[in-house]
């Protein structure tokens, strides 16, 4: 964080200081690295690295879930609801995926893309 105040000159002379003004240089997280998914008999836990914060501490993260169609991602928010969260993985039991929305089969793939975000904004997501 930059302190600045500031005081104006001409040729009568300086005037007084203004009152001190902080700036912030930041800008939103930079992009996560694509998670890694880890199936276990009963849950799927998606872990990811915090990525660059941009100069801002990141205060969530928001974790989207491949559905079965293979183009739709949506959020699960009862388990991977990371909003106000700082940890970098959230575990799904497998019973919610092979339901709907997501309606995976069981043992297959799950692939996921995640997003950080700071008081400047939202990365872009995970590839």
């Amino acid at each position: 964080m930059y302190t600045f105040r500031v005081e104006a000159r001409n040729e009568y002379g300086y005037s007084v200081f203004s009152n001190l003004m902080s700036v912030l240089a930041a800008q939103e997280p930079n992009q996560p690295n694509p998670p890694t998914t880890i199936w276990s008999p009963d849950k799927v836990t998606i872990s990811w690295a915090s990525p660059n914060n941009g100069g801002s501490s990141i205060t969530g993260y928001k974790v989207l879930i491949r559905q079965s169609d293979l183009t739709t991602f949506v959020t699960e928010p009862t388990s991977c609801d990371m909003t106000l969260r700082l940890s970098t993985q959230c575990t799904i039991p497998v019973t919610t995926l092979i339901a709907a929305p997501f309606s995976l089969p069981w043992g297959s793939s799950v692939f996921a893309k995640v997003s950080a975000k700071n008081v400047y904004g939202e990365s872009s997501e995970s590839a």
